[in-house]
């Protein structure tokens, strides 16, 4: 009868363990990585152009006005800023 509960407690063991790891590391929400070139998280598009250079001449502008910018990898060349900055970086490129 030993053996009996000495298994039963390790297979209990075991299925506790379990059950708690699934809680604390198996729960991942992150999502899905991009692939495809299309999400680019918190930055928001101020611009479209269709040329690597005039992309990169408008985020030497906005940097130049104190506006934090970056352009997508791929053509046509997104000109994107933080959420916080599109205004200034809509203004920056009215002039």
């Amino acid at each position: 009868m030993t053996g009996f509960y000495q298994t039963a407690v390790v297979f209990g063991v075991i299925g506790l363990l379990a059950l708690v790891l699934r809680y604390f590391v198996g729960n991942d929400r992150r999502a899905v990585p991009d692939l495809d070139g299309t999400d680019f998280g918190l930055l928001s598009e101020v611009a479209l152009v269709p040329t690597e250079e005039a992309a990169n001449v408008l985020v030497q502008k906005l940097k130049a006005n104190g506006v934090r910018a970056t352009r997508s990898r791929n053509a046509p060349y997104r000109v994107m800023v933080f959420p916080a900055d599109v205004a200034n970086a809509r203004l920056v490129l009215k002039t």
